[in-house]
């Protein structure tokens, strides 16, 4: 079975596509591109996945990790707990 490809999305959440986070950076000093800004989020987001599979004791490959930071269900569990810490 493929595996079915799912990208995190805007939508209702008051999220910003990554052209706008581009924009944004650029326009206070940061030269960006969109490719740019999701190579940035996805990074971060990354990390997120390295501390929770560090927390739970599992290891991971990077492609596995990779493939977790990308996908939209982790991204939508990361905004849950940012709102819940907020």
């Amino acid at each position: 079975m493929k595996d079915k490809k799912t990208y995190a999305t805007v939508g209702d959440d008051g999220g910003i596509d990554y052209r706008t986070i581009a924009e944004t950076m650029t326009s206070i000093g940061w030269t960006m591109n969109h490719s740019s800004a999701r190579n940035h989020v996805l990074r971060v987001l990354r990390k997120f996945v390295d501390a929770y599979a560090t927390a739970w004791g599992v290891t991971l490959t990077d492609e596995a990790a990779l493939k977790i930071a990308r996908s939209s269900l982790f991204q939508e569990g990361v905004l849950d707990v940012l709102k819940d810490l907020q």
